[in-house]
């Protein structure tokens, strides 16, 4: 059979305290025996000294020598002189037991103490009964020498022994009390120690499951209290590195599934010019010069979609660029009012081309801690989206202020809009409006705003894209001023 740490500790300290207090019982009752015995030994010792002296004080008294025949003649006077003398019952005998006095209590003693007396030698002896103690005594008396008599006294002891009996009880009472007390005190104390241990147990056998949860606070500075707070700090530790592992393999599915997404696009946005490239590189290599305006057609053809192609790659290239770690960026301070100034310059001339006109507004004296290149391309790749989607004869408007402790950049269309549904993945890689062949068209590989995304996040910055069908879109950067490490 298991038993359990409680009833281990319960069952140990039953059993010393049971010895204990058995052997101090029997030890007390041993030392009030022996005390008992040395109070009645001593007591009869001087009744026997004092039976002597009465005796012989009578017989001076009467003037009379002790011996065989005063003391058979003055035997009634001599009892009733000792009864009074000494308090107790006394009966005179010869030395052969016969009983010389009518006032004798007993005719004939049946105890130890006169038997021995009858043999000669003086002794006493104890006698219980029914919770009455009697204690007798026998003293031969001598006359020249020679045993003439016996004295025999009996003295009540009763309320000695009532006395002892009692306090043996009351100390037998005290050790069965104090072992009660112990004993549920040793109860209360392993029941206290071994329930947060159980628990403890009970913890441990469910994180073995798989199921990590603290076990019940055990409150107290002592050795228990600290291996539970131990144990919780554990358990929090390991569901703190479980639930990392969980979003590090998540993030690794995400990472995996965006990379194959990633050579996907990658794979279908080159193949298509190169398709077109070799097509017409065939046929111009079967037909030669003698058809020259195919010739010619398929000439600019193959430049067009090289032009394609090469613009595909610098923009694959750009996105691997800003998606790599911050130390390939160069970070200085960088005046954003008259950064984005110079941008929209350059870029009024695309604009022109679908009769736009570029507004810019600039708060003076913002600045921000970057990377200048990068952040150049950051809003030339958002007034280009702008330009290339805003509605031709429209307006682009751009403009730079602080926002509280930050700058923010304002970029706004007036084109058709985009839905919320698409909104939200505008900053995927690859990721196009579905529905149209504009961005095909416009030579859109869907990488421009997750190059921005990857140039803000590097920038520890924040982008925003507002946009409704038939409202246009507007995007909005904030980059901290002034300070960024």
């Amino acid at each position: 059979m298991r038993l359990t740490i409680r009833y281990k500790l319960l069952l140990s300290f039953s059993i010393v305290i049971f010895v204990g207090l058995t052997a101090m019982l029997l030890v007390s009752v041993s030392i009030t025996e022996r005390n008992v015995s040395r109070i009645i030994g001593k007591d009869m010792v001087d009744a026997r000294h004092n039976l002597e002296v009465y005796t012989n004080q009578y017989f001076l008294i009467k003037n009379m020598m002790l011996d065989r025949n005063t003391l058979s003649g003055e035997a009634d006077g001599l009892v009733k002189e000792l009864n009074t003398a000494v308090g107790s019952a006394v009966s005179v005998y010869d030395e052969k037991g016969h009983g010389l006095s009518s006032l004798n209590v007993n005719l004939a003693p049946q105890s130890d103490d006169f038997t021995q007396a009858l043999q000669g030698s003086d002794a006493y002896s104890i006698r219980s009964s029914g919770g009455n103690t009697t204690v007798s005594l026998s003293v031969l008396m001598h006359s020249n020498g020679d045993p003439i008599g016996i004295i025999y006294f009996e003295k009540d002891y009763s309320g000695l022994s009532g006395f002892t009996r009692q306090f043996i009880s009351a100390v037998r009472g005290f050790a069965i009390g104090i072992f009660m007390l112990i004993l549920l005190t040793v109860a209360w104390l392993s029941s206290r120690l071994s329930k947060p241990l159980e628990r403890l147990s009970r913890s441990l056998e469910q994180v073995s499951l798989g199921r990590y949860e603290p076990a019940p606070p055990v409150h107290g500075n002592d050795e228990i209290g600290d291996l539970s707070r131990s144990f919780n700090r554990m358990v929090r530790q390991i569901r703190s590195q479980i639930e990392i592992i969980k979003q590090e393999r998540d993030a690794l599915k995400v990472t995996q599934e965006t990379t194959k997404t990633f050579f996907d696009n990658v794979t279908h946005e080159l193949k298509t010019p190169l398709t077109t490239i070799r097509g017409y590189s065939q046929m111009l290599h079967e037909n030669g010069f003698t058809d020259k305006p195919f010739f010619t057609k398929g000439l600019r053809y193959i430049m067009e979609e090289s032009s394609r192609l090469n613009e595909k790659v610098v923009q694959i290239i750009e996105y691997s660029k800003s998606s790599s770690e911050r130390v390939s960026m160069r970070f200085e301070p960088v005046d954003m009012s008259a950064l984005i100034r110079r941008v929209c310059d350059e870029m009024s001339v695309k604009a022109q081309k679908y009769s736009m006109e570029i507004r810019c507004r600039a708060e003076k004296g913002l600045t921000v801690q970057g990377d200048e290149l990068r952040l150049r391309e950051m809003l030339v790749n958002v007034i280009d989206n702008a330009v290339k989607y805003g509605g031709i004869g429209t307006f682009v408007d751009c403009s730079v202020d602080r926002d509280w402790a930050r700058v923010r950049v304002l970029i706004a269309d007036r084109g058709p809009g985009i839905a919320e549904e698409h909104v939200r993945r505008l900053f995927e890689p690859f990721y196009r409006v579905p529905g149209t062949k504009k961005e095909e068209e416009r030579g859109s590989v869907g990488l421009g705003l997750a190059i921005v995304k990857s140039i803000v996040d590097s920038h520890k910055g924040e982008v925003e894209i507002a946009s409704r069908p038939g409202g246009g879109t507007a995007v909005t950067i904030w980059i901290e001023e002034g300070g960024h490490d």
